[in-house]
């Protein structure tokens, strides 16, 4: 059985092409627009990975997402990869050595993310769990 990894963006084209790229890489793969359904989805249990948008509705969606998840014991050990243009379009410089209590997230890829280097993350992070 494949492992299944959700993405989580608000713009459609970025979830198709991440769907393409992982699913030619044998991972099974749902995608959610907006935080409601992304719990949902993640309530149901079965998730491997999450790779998640930071904007979605808010400035702050992501990071609320991710504080929710980490912070749940039935979620916490899902791996969360923040895919995002948020040092693009705010001009903050986010990292996880720094900023870790405000991202407790595996790892911060900031947008456009390479699709060999997003394959290279995910496995190194499912192999890790």
């Amino acid at each position: 059985m494949s492992q299944k990894i959700l993405v989580v963006d608000d713009d459609i084209d970025v979830l198709e092409s991440r769907k393409i790229v992982l699913e030619h890489d044998n991972y099974e793969v749902v995608t959610a627009t907006n935080i409601p359904v992304a719990k949902e989805i993640v309530a149901k249990g079965d998730i491997d990975l999450i790779v998640l948008d930071v904007m979605i509705e808010g400035d702050s969606d992501g990071f609320n997402f991710a504080i929710f998840l980490k912070g749940n014991e039935t979620f916490k050990s899902i791996p969360i990869i923040l895919a995002t243009a948020v040092n693009q379009r705010t001009k903050f410089k986010f990292d996880l050595e720094k900023d870790g209590a405000f991202m407790p997230v595996e790892k911060f890829m900031e947008k456009p993310i390479d699709p060999d280097d997003l394959i290279v993350t995910i496995r190194g992070l499912l192999k890790q769990k």
